[in-house]
C-alpha cells in the first residue's frame, strides 16, 4: 500500500506530534518543586482517557512529601532485595540496585502511584472472560499514563514510568495505608529534568506494522 506512506507529506507537523516524539524517560530532576495545582491539572485531563464500559479503573496516590516517598522507596527497596537474594545475586549487586530505586524514588520531586480499581467492571460467571475484563483494565491504566506523560511534557515536565509497584503490591498498600481493593500498577516520577533524555532506538516500522 505505497499510497500510505504519502498521506502524512499532506499533513501539518503537529505539537503533539512533537510531544509524541521528543517525550523521553526522565530519571534526574532538578531541584526544584512542582506546584500541586499543575499537577492537579494534569490528572484532571489525564481521567479522560478511555476505559472498557467506561469503568474508568485508575486511581491516582500523589506522593509530595519527603516521608511518603522515603517509607515507599525503603519498604519496596527491602522485598527487591529479599527477592534478589533468593534468586542468588551477589549482595554488591543488590545494594546497586536497591540504592538506585531508593534514590530515584525519594528524590523526585512528584511521585504519583498509578493503581487499579476492579469495582466498574463487568462480571461474568466464568474465569475466561473475567480475566479479559481485568486485561482490558490494566491497559486502561496504562492509557491513563501515556495521556499524562504527554501533558506533563507539554508542560515542560520529565517523566518516568517504574513497574516496580507490580512485583510488591501488598508492600505499595502498607507503606501507604491504601484499601486493599487498590491493585498497584506503576509509579510515575515526575519533575523539571535535570539533564535530557535518552533518545532510544526504535525497532523497524515494516518489523511492526503490516497493511493488509
Amino acid at each position: 500500500m505505497g499510497h500510505m506512506t504519502r498521506v502524512p507529506e499532506l499533513l501539518p507537523a503537529s505539537a503533539l506530534q512533537d510531544l509524541v516524539r521528543a517525550r523521553r524517560s526522565i530519571r534526574n530532576f532538578r531541584d526544584e518543586p512542582v506546584m500541586p495545582s499543575l499537577i492537579d491539572f494534569l490528572l484532571r485531563e489525564a481521567l479522560w482517557a478511555p476505559s472498557p464500559h467506561n469503568s474508568q479503573p485508575w486511581r491516582f496516590t500523589v506522593l509530595f512529601g519527603p516521608s511518603d516517598k522515603e517509607r515507599l522507596a525503603k519498604a519496596m527497596a527491602e522485598r527487591l532485595g529479599k527477592e534478589l537474594r533468593a534468586d542468588g545475586v551477589p549482595e554488591e549487586i543488590i545494594k546497586r540496585q536497591t540504592d538506585r530505586s531508593m534514590q530515584r524514588i525519594s528524590q523526585a520531586p512528584v511521585v504519583i502511584l498509578c493503581s487499579l480499581v476492579a469495582d466498574g467492571l463487568v462480571g461474568y460467571p466464568d474465569t475466561r472472560r473475567n480475566q479479559l475484563e481485568w486485561q482490558m483494565a490494566v491497559q486502561s491504566v496504562g492509557a491513563a499514563v501515556q495521556t499524562l506523560f504527554l501533558l506533563a511534557a507539554e508542560c515542560g515536565l520529565g517523566s518516568c514510568w517504574m513497574a516496580a509497584p507490580m512485583y510488591c503490591p501488598d508492600v505499595v498498600r502498607e507503606a501507604l495505608d491504601l484499601p486493599e481493593i487498590f491493585e498497584p500498577q506503576a509509579l510515575v516520577l515526575l519533575g523539571y529534568p535535570a539533564v535530557p533524555g535518552k533518545a532510544r532506538a526504535r525497532r523497524g516500522f515494516d518489523e511492526m506494522v503490516e497493511f493488509r
